[in-house]
């Protein structure tokens, strides 16, 4: 079985961890890195991360080119935080058969803000036959997966209360210019009142993606922001903070409900270096039941950049088994670390093994020519693959997945092979819908016609 192989789009600190992390786990190839900085194509990615490369092929940083068609089996986009700002990176990739992961915050939940966009993504990704999803550790997880999954031991929720405060300090340059770290008070109320300042991205997409798992419907959703003033100095790679400008800022998102009521409230105060000033971070949520309240407590906050970094790696998976389309949180599995290789939990890479009994139907695969002694002129690839044929019969004796056993054809020939678990009966079709072919066949009525000169 070949390694899942992926391409980083954007390469600050969220791209550049999910590589080093990528780098650590089994079953998993990192085929290339796109960065749009010109002064780094052609440069090594493993020098620059200042990691070994082993015994793995060369690896170049390079420009869009290198999204193409069978290039990988999906990008990871490290970078936006807005839908309308990643919908062409998505789009590129999309159209050229990749499937998606993107960590831009409302593309958790895009039908939140951008009904239309995640339309048309979900439609091009149905038409080509990939999966687009957008994760993260907020949104993503910690203020609407996590709650929604404490919610499954309540038979009633009559409103939540959840709170993040958490450190702002792993994340890179773009994070902290949507915080306003390190702004003055007086540039903070010029960027609040031209709408340029986006504070923390997520909270009409986390309120949205609750309300949708609750089947709350829900009147408005609002936000306000106020900034966390530092009295100390703060710095960290990406960002310093003066004693007097803004650390960063606490928002607040509230889903209100058609009588007037407060049904979820979310606090989100965000600050790079916390500890300065001997703020504690930690996680909260309060689920609220009509009988009693359901408390949850994480101290410290679940780390935000290892966080999102870890949603990006460990969701591989389950995309990969997603239909097509744009999907969403409440629609895969949850999310688990993959400790061992990683081709385990994907479908295409691994059969689950099952038993079957005597005289049950199953196909079995025949190496009818191993690797290397196939027939000469070949291609390349063609001869490096057994030539293998696949039987349909009734089994003599019981056997599982992946062993040898015989099979009785409908004509009564015995043929040995590997049990697999291909499904014996029907199934054709005339597959996905394809565009350029319905545009050819429309040309070659109006061809035939005398409409239109050959």
């Amino acid at each position: 079985m070949k390694n899942i192989r992926a391409i980083i789009w954007g390469f600050g600190a969220m791209g550049s961890g999910i590589a080093r992390m990528l780098l650590k786990k089994k079953g998993v190839d990192i085929v290339g890195v796109v960065v749009g900085r010109k002064n780094l194509h052609g440069t090594d990615v493993y020098r620059y991360l200042e990691v070994e490369r082993g015994d793995r092929p060369e690896l170049l940083f390079s420009g869009e080119e290198a999204i193409r068609r069978g290039s990988c089996d999906l990008v990871l986009l490290a970078s936006d935080s807005f839908t309308k700002n990643a919908f062409p990176k998505i789009k590129l990739c999309v159209e050229q058969g990749l499937n998606v992961i993107s960590t831009a915050e409302e593309m958790a939940w895009p039908w939140a803000q951008q009904p239309e966009l995640s339309m048309e993504i979900d439609r091009l990704a149905r038409q080509n036959g990939v999966t687009v999803f957008g994760t993260g550790i907020n949104p993503g997880f910690v203020l609407d997966l996590l709650i929604l999954a404490l919610t499954g031991t309540c038979e009633n929720v009559t409103s939540i209360e959840a709170a993040r405060i958490n450190d702002l300090s792993p994340f890179g340059g773009v994070v902290m210019h949507e915080q306003g770290v390190g702004i003055t008070p007086e540039v903070f109320k010029k960027r609040l009142a031209e709408d340029d300042l986006a504070g923390h991205v997520g909270f009409p997409e986390s309120i949205s993606a609750i309300a949708e798992g609750l089947g709350i419907d829900l009147e408005k959703i609002t936000q306000t922001k106020d900034p966390i003033i530092s009295s100390v100095h703060r710095e960290t790679p990406y960002a310093k903070v003066e004693p007097g400008n803004l650390a960063g800022i606490r928002q607040q998102g509230y889903g209100m409900t058609k009588d007037g009521k407060c049904f979820i409230h979310l606090d989100h105060p965000q600050q790079i270096r916390p500890e300065k000033e001997g703020t504690e971070t930690g996680d909260y949520v309060t689920i609220h039941t009509g009988g009693y309240d359901l408390n949850f407590s994480g101290k410290p906050e679940m780390p935000g950049g290892i966080g999102t970094i870890a949603m990006m790696v460990n969701m591989i998976p389950q995309v990969l088994n997603a239909p097509a389309g744009l999907t969403n949180l409440l629609e895969l599995p949850i999310p688990h670390a993959i400790l061992g290789d990683m081709r385990r939990f994907v479908h295409a890479c691994q059969e689950p093994t099952r038993l079957y009994h005597k005289e049950d139907c199953v196909v079995i695969r025949v190496d009818v020519l191993p690797a290397g002694k196939r027939a000469a002129g070949l291609p390349e690839d063609t001869a490096a693959l057994p030539m293998t044929m696949w039987v349909k019969g009734a089994l003599k004796a019981d056997a599982r997945t992946g062993e040898k056993a015989t099979v009785v054809t409908a004509i009564g020939r015995e043929v040995e092979g590997v049990v697999t678990n291909c499904d014996p009966g029907y199934g054709h079709d005339y597959g996905q819908y394809v565009p350029e072919l319905a545009k050819v066949h429309r040309q070659v009525v109006d061809i035939v016609s005398g409409k239109e000169a050959c």
